[in-house]
Formats: C-alpha cells, structure tokens, sequence
C-alpha cells in the first residue's frame, strides 16, 4: 500500500460542515456515561460558560485551543485501493501547531496529533461521523488524550471523551468538542509572498481534574 496525501475531498468536507455548523466558540458540557456513573454527577449540554460540578476532591477547568489541519503538511492515509477518496474501513494521520482560542496562525502552544479509521467514504458528508479519531493535544505544560467522532453532518452535537493526560492535566477526564472555525484569510508573507488560507478547528475542552494540591 502506498500512503497518499489526502484527498482534497477531506479538506472539502471540512469547508461544507463550515457552512453548516455554526462558527464561534461554543462550549463542551456533560461528561462521558462512565464518568457519571463513577462519580454521580448530572449529564448536562451547557452554554460556553458553563462547566461540570466537580465532587471532593476534584476541579473543573474549561480550556479551548484551535488547531490548523494540513500545516504545515497535510494528513495522510493508508487506501485500500491505493488513492481516490478515503473509504470506510482506510486509516489516516494528522498532525498540525496548536494555538490559543482566536490566535489560529499565531503563536504555536503546542502540537495536535490523531490518528484513527475512517467510518465511512470521504463523500459521505451527509453521515453523523466519518472518522474515529484518537487525539493528542501537546501542551507546554503537559497533554491531553481523547478519543472522538469527527468531520460528521453537525460537529456541534458531537462530544469526544478525554480518557486521561500528562503533566498539570495528570488523571484528566471530561469532554471536548472539535468545531469548524472561521478560515485564517490568505496574506502575503514578509516577502510579499501570499500565504495560503488556513482551515481552523475550535477545541472547547470540559475537563475534571483531580486536585492534587
């Protein structure tokens, strides 16, 4: 098997779920089943200022970051045909700088890293998931892991569960949504040289911690 850039068509679906869902910061809510089973807490879908309620011996943290896919290379995917549109059952990798909320393009925080199957065709934007996605979010002050549906008809009902972290974010659970963001517009570069037009994803995070202080 030969590993193939992705298909434009992925970059594509990203653009059609833009049009769709909509923009802005919107915030995770709820935990994940087995966490409320665990620790009795109440599932809710919140506003963006909104965060769980953490029991004894634990804080809430809400964090969103933005990443950038395709910078600064794009993904790639192991085809079983060997090229065309990925189809269900392919696999694929995608890494890309991570930034703060409303700085895509800026200041790199960190690193996103993924990997994962797709669930189904690359054309299929109409499904409620094409992707099932293992996710690293690299931050200067420790990571965060997850496991999540993505590139779906409404991205906005959709909530991955965060299955543990390194560093401050040590024994982390919670949830965390991977939103279609406004494009960082195409400007030239210090050489008048035009940059390309970025494609941006909002990562909203609900997180509990345990309190170890």
């Amino acid at each position: 098997m030969d590993l193939d850039r992705l298909d434009p068509v992925a970059t594509s679906v990203r653009k059609n779920l833009s049009r769709r869902a909509a923009v802005g910061r919107l915030g995770g809510g709820g935990l994940a089943a087995a966490l409320l089973a665990s620790v009795g807490l109440q599932r809710r879908i919140a506003a963006q200022d909104a965060t769980p309620t953490a029991p004894a011996g634990w804080r809430t943290e809400h964090l969103e970051v933005a990443f950038t896919p395709g910078t600064p290379l794009p993904g790639v995917s192991i085809t079983l045909a060997g090229g065309g549109p990925p189809q269900r059952g392919d696999w694929f990798y995608v890494d890309s700088p991570l930034y703060a909320a409303g700085d895509a393009g800026g200041t790199q925080i960190g690193t996103y890293q993924c990997f994962g199957a797709w669930t189904h065709a690359a054309t299929d934007v109409g499904e409620p998931d094409l992707r099932l996605t293992t996710v690293q979010f690299r931050l200067d002050d420790g990571s965060i892991m997850g496991l999540i549906n993505e590139l779906g008809s409404d991205p906005s009902a959709t909530f991955g569960a965060v299955q543990g972290g390194t560093g401050r974010y040590t024994g982390a659970l919670g949830t965390f949504q991977q939103l279609p963001g406004p494009e960082v517009a195409a400007t030239p570069d210090a050489s008048g040289t035009p940059t390309p037009a970025l494609d941006v994803v909002l990562v909203p995070f609900d997180l509990i911690l345990p309190d170890l202080g």
